[in-house]
């Protein structure tokens, strides 16, 4: 099974991400692991949430997605 974190400002853009990992649940099993309305949530919750898959949304005020990407690769 997959821990995927899903991060997007927009409430049904997450909601749509779930769904389309329900829709592939036969084939590719997934968890969800946490999520998150922006860049600071996300640097602050994925470390403690097992993740393993991280669907980024590029831009979000505050901390964008590449910015967040930068702060996990360190």
């Amino acid at each position: 099974m997959i821990r995927v974190f899903i991060a997007d400002d927009e409430a049904p853009a997450r909601e749509r991400l779930k769904e389309l990992l329900e829709d592939i649940a036969a084939e590719v099993p997934t968890t969800l692991a946490g999520e998150a309305k922006n860049g600071l949530e996300v640097v602050e919750r994925l470390p403690q949430s097992g993740a393993q898959v991280l669907l980024l949304d590029i831009q979000m005020p505050g901390m964008g997605g590449l910015e967040v990407a930068r702060h996990l690769a360190l």
